[in-house]
């Protein structure tokens, strides 16, 4: 019974409460706390919509979901038919990955015209692409279907090392 008279009464407890700090204050609107990086993360959506809108036609969603199918379908039945539809629809690709892609294709008429656009890019490519393009021609320079296809690797290799 000890533990019951040592609480304290109504009127007890209603004096604590309305001398506590948190209750009975005004409401005060406090500023929202400005995410530091946010600015960052908006300034950056902007500057990819602004370069999807310079792009053009391939800047859309459509060009995208067309241009994975084409990574996906790499190895399959598929593979040319996608191909076709997007160098029908927006010419040959800009990316060196896709264009090498199409290089194993079984296309040749596809594959050279990836070498001519390839040939164009060498200037813009990397160290590390140069040397992935390297070994790619090297093996196609090897292993061609045709003649056709095998001199244009030759040619681009020949280009590659004197840009070195």
């Amino acid at each position: 019974m000890a533990d019951y008279d040592d609480r304290p009464n109504w009127r007890e407890i209603d004096r604590r409460r309305d001398k506590s700090r948190h209750y009975g204050r005004p409401y005060e609107k406090t500023e929202k706390k400005v995410n530091p990086y946010a600015d960052r993360w908006i300034t950056g959506k902007r500057k990819e919509a602004i370069n999807r809108l310079l792009k053009g036609e391939k800047g859309t969603v459509e060009h995208d979901k067309l241009l994975n199918k084409i990574h996906s379908s790499y190895g399959t039945d598929s593979f040319i038919n996608y191909v076709r539809k997007y160098i029908d629809k927006y010419g040959i690709p800009d990316d060196l990955s896709t264009l090498l892609l199409i290089l194993d294709g079984s296309h040749t008429g596809y594959a050279v015209d990836a070498m001519e656009k390839i040939k164009e890019m060498i200037e813009t490519l990397s160290s590390r692409q140069r040397e992935d393009l390297k070994t790619k021609l090297n093996i196609i320079k090897m292993t061609g279907r045709s003649s056709h296809i095998k001199e244009k690797a030759g040619e681009i290799l020949e280009i590659i090392e004197n840009a070195v």
